[in-house]
């Protein structure tokens, strides 16, 4: 599922999403869904994304998730720095996929 199917169902449960600085407020005449609401914490940045959110909230948000699940020593790193790290991170994987593709001819 990605954003745009999430924001469409809860709009087909009658639910409505809006962004409220950094946070995403959803509301809705009846409890959704558990796989609703679940998909809705699981794509919160997309959704965000897709509604409009600015990008420095939504890098901001992630962030802050990612940082709960790193080592101490990561976790004190200032945004900019974790940001450029995960950055890396990111880049090194993509490469490595590309060679493994240049291997694999």
């Amino acid at each position: 599922m990605n954003a745009v199917e999430i924001i469409r169902m809860v709009y087909a449960h009658g639910g409505k999403l809006t962004l409220d600085g950094d946070s995403l407020r959803v509301s809705a005449p009846a409890p959704l869904p558990d796989n609703l609401r679940q998909a809705l914490r699981g794509h919160k940045p997309s959704i965000m994304m897709a509604l409009g959110a600015p990008l420095d909230v939504v890098v901001c948000k992630v962030l802050a998730e990612l940082r709960q699940e790193l080592p101490q020593s990561l976790q004190e790193l200032p945004d900019e720095k974790l940001l450029a790290l995960v950055n890396w991170s990111i880049m090194a994987a993509f490469e490595r996929a590309i060679q493994s593709l240049e291997v694999g001819r």
